[in-house]
């Protein structure tokens, strides 16, 4: 038998259907839901009159977004997840009892080696640290995930990244994954897992390893993943127990979970080698996470905020070493700046509290709030002014991503709290974090009383009958996309530029065209030309970013029925197709050749992939089996109430 990857692995324990265009479908074991994706989904289900659940025992949802609510909209979303929930009686985190979902998600022990979860945002590449498979997605994909437990995946690279070396004791694991950004590109492991491993690896805590796989998905990933280690095994100990319901040893345990772990010789599509024994510490430039320079760089640029938090370093471990910056000081933060300190969930404010962090944190004067992704996506506690400036340890600088013209440098949790006594970009020296590592140690392992999972006992339920569902779908959509052209000259239009975060309260689909690419700054497009055209033209990684399909919602609702561009975002080009839309993708050459003519209407005839304009030219296009299928049924929906039609017939023959 070959050997294989630890992606290998899973998909082969979790494949029920392999499509002709490659495509895999696979069974879930996890659906996680938050307040901001999941409403939209649910209002969907019950407007098809498919309100069911496929095991509300593997269903978790949860507040975490704006949390509390901020305001009439924001309340609503949490109305809506908090009464579906109880209807179907699934565990619901609330306000008060909850967290930042990737944070929260493994400190509940809802995560294992060897599973594969969804959730609608795209930093769910997180879990990947536990060697599992877990993939950011859309509404209507979770939608899917939701009723029948089933999810498409397209076929996979995987990518293995070794850092290995001694690491400087003021670079930490932020600084790898900026630096592995800043080598590869924002789209570097497009349609590809990241494997991350080596010596450096091997001895990081597991805080270290969710912050870099929480960011795989910056580099265009599907997900991160790392091996499963005696690490891994103490961090989930309490869960592990409940979860075998018997005694079982740590080593029995460990040497059972290992099988998932990718063996010795197993082969890989592109191996990366980074030796971090010289590296220095990074911080983002610009707007992209893959503008990385060294801090040096920008040192005694003035700021004006601090953002200590988020999934990707709102960990106890990240706090540790912002409270040892500020004790080791001895000052104040710098009366020009203000500094938000936001820990992950209530478990680990709890654990902060009793250490003192929390003291020390108030008396430097910082800001400490509850567990909220509030600022880090522009929605609550700690937007930014126009033309103001944060240091922050989350993970997306995108234009306006904390508010419409801040600028948002991304760095470690070290960079930060130095830049928040200095009153402007500094870099920690290696002594300094030698003194903070130590504290640390002389507290303890962070990944000890990191697990506290609930007393939720499981529910008894019965199988939605899939065949009686299939029937009421009745999809009306787009098979035309020929039409008028918005040309959008410009690369890397996120998600955040197609529908900015402030209106992501919006329950109503037809809300978002009327905000549709508000955010793209720039003086030479005439923005109420998209609500005369069909068809945008734009320049390569169209659609990068969030998982939020709202940017979908919006192009669709001005009028948008297909985007060409040379490249799109893997969660975006899927989030389209699934709401069958059409995604062209085009050489550059080609791409800019229609940027010089600039023709007003592109002929499609997307069964034959061939686009058309000015007459006498035109192009080839390619796209799947699979995709004409979801463009054919109006989406994705009703193709999978199909396949899991299939399956659950399946499933009865064989019992006979």
């Amino acid at each position: 038998m070959s050997e294989k990857t630890a992606f290998q692995k899973i998909i082969e324990e979790h494949l029920m259907k392999t499509f002709s265009d490659g495509r895999m479908a696979l069974r879930l074991d996890w659906v996680w839901g938050h307040e901001i994706t999941t409403p939209n989904a649910i209002l969907d289900m019950k407007a098809r009159g498919c309100d069911v659940v496929f095991d509300p025992n593997k269903i978790k949802t949860m507040i975490d977004h704006v949390n509390p609510a901020n305001d009439t909209a924001s309340a609503t979303q949490g109305k809506i997840i908090r009464e579906w929930s109880g209807k179907h009686d699934i565990e619901f985190l609330d306000v008060g009892r909850n967290g930042i979902c990737h944070a929260i998600i493994p400190e509940k022990g809802w995560i294992f080696p060897g599973q594969i979860g969804i959730m609608g945002d795209s930093h769910t590449c997180t879990h990947g640290a536990f060697c599992s498979f877990t993939i950011g997605v859309g509404t209507t994909d979770l939608e899917n995930g939701i009723i029948s437990g089933l999810w498409i995946c397209p076929p996979q690279k995987v990518i293995r990244v070794n850092f290995n070396g001694k690491l400087p004791a003021n670079v930490f694991s932020k600084d790898l994954i900026l630096s592995l950004i800043n080598k590869i590109g924002v789209k570097g492991a497009t349609n590809a897992v990241l494997e991350f491993g080596g010596t450096v690896i091997d001895e990081m805590s597991m805080e270290g390893r969710m912050t870099i796989a929480n960011m795989a998905i910056e580099a265009g990933a599907t997900s991160g993943m790392m091996m499963i280690d005696r690490r891994t095994l103490e961090y989930l100990w309490p869960a592990v127990v409940k979860k075998y319901n018997k005694e079982i040893s740590f080593d029995q345990a460990l040497a059972d979970l290992q099988r998932f772990n990718s063996d010795e010789g197993a082969a890989y599509d592109q191996v990366i080698e980074i030796n971090v024994s010289d590296m220095v510490p990074v911080i983002t430039n610009n707007y992209s996470p893959g503008d990385v320079v060294n801090v040096s760089e920008l040192i005694g640029k003035k700021i004006d905020q601090v953002y200590i938090g988020s999934c990707t370093n709102g960990r106890i471990e990240d706090l540790r070493i912002a409270a040892g910056i500020f004790s080791q000081l001895g000052g104040k933060v710098a009366d020009n700046v203000r500094c938000i300190i936001v820990p992950a969930t209530r478990h680990i404010y709890e654990r902060a509290l009793k250490e003192g962090l929390l003291e020390t944190f108030i008396k430097t004067g910082c800001f400490v709030s509850g567990p909220t992704c509030g600022a880090c996506l522009g929605m609550s506690c700690g937007i930014l002014a126009p033309g103001e400036v944060c240091v922050s340890t989350t993970n997306r600088n995108f234009p306006g991503r904390m508010g419409e013209g801040g600028m948002v440098h991304l760095s470690s949790p070290a960079v930060a709290a130095l830049s928040a006594i200095k009153g402007k970009i500094s870099e920690p020296t290696i002594e300094m974090c030698d003194r903070a590592r130590e504290d640390n140690q002389v507290i303890g392992l962070s990944e000890k009383e990191a697990v506290r999972s609930t007393d939720w006992k499981e529910k008894v339920f019965e199988e939605p009958d899939y065949g009686s569902l299939l029937e009421l779908t009745d999809e009306k959509r787009h098979k035309d996309f020929s039409g008028k052209v918005f040309y959008l000259p410009f690369a890397n239009i996120d998600t955040d530029q197609i529908i900015p975060a402030k209106y992501l309260t919006e329950t109503k689909k037809s809300a978002f065209g009327k905000h549709c690419l508000e955010a793209v700054q720039a003086s030479s497009i005439d923005r109420s030309q998209i609500y005369v055209s069909q068809v945008i033209v734009a320049g390569e990684n169209f659609g990068s970013g969030s998982s939020r399909e709202h940017a979908v919602w919006a192009l669709e609702s001005a009028g948008i029925k297909c985007v060409v561009a040379p490249s799109f975002a893997r969660i975006f080009e899927t989030n389209m197709f699934t709401n069958g839309l059409l995604c062209i993708t085009l050489s550059k050459e080609i791409i800019d050749s229609l940027f010089s003519e600039k023709p007003k209407e592109l002929l499609i005839d997307w069964e034959k992939g061939i686009v058309k304009w000015n007459a006498e030219n035109s192009a080839k296009f390619e796209i799947s089996e699979y995709q004409k299928d979801l463009i054919r049924s109006g989406g994705s929906v009703g193709m999978m109430l199909n396949l899991a039609s299939e399956l659950q017939i399946e499933k009865k023959q064989l019992t006979k």
